[in-house]
């Protein structure tokens, strides 16, 4: 039954996402702002949150299998799925902040990180209010 209501936010999440994202790109580029940076950071997100959702299923799914170990699994797969993202967001940041910061020590070079991390935040955005709008009727 978890899984049920995993499976309906994420359905709500990510096409709400991409309808910010969309409209969000459309006024950085009528700012002149380098928009590409906001969907690197939109996608990272987006990925980073697939790959909570399948650590979550995993841990249910194995939960109901090995009830017996289901603690000490669940404790690892969550461990597990932690690092990958944080891995993920490391390197996708670190590659931009190398290529636009590191290398172009000037002050409009660094608008492209904040760009990036403001993309990686707004799915973070749209699930808190997903979850404070949808979460009582998903859970019903």
């Amino acid at each position: 039954m978890n899984q049920k209501i995993d499976q309906k936010i994420s359905l709500i999440v990510v096409p709400t996402t991409w309808v910010v994202a969309a409209i969000v790109t459309i006024v950085l580029w009528a700012t002149k702002y380098d928009w590409m940076y906001y969907l690197i950071g939109i996608c990272t997100g987006l990925l980073n949150f697939g790959l909570m959702m399948k650590t979550n299923r995993k841990i249910v799914r194995m939960s109901e299998l090995y009830p017996d170990t289901a603690k000490i699994m669940a404790k690892r797969q969550a461990w597990i799925g932690v690092l990958l993202r944080i891995l993920v967001f490391m390197g996708v940041f670190l590659a931009i902040f190398f290529k636009e910061v590191y290398q172009n020590p000037k002050q409009e070079d660094m608008w492209n990180l904040v760009i990036a991390f403001g993309g990686y935040a707004t799915i973070k955005v749209v699930l808190i209010i997903v979850y404070l709008i949808f979460g009582r009727r998903v859970t019903e």
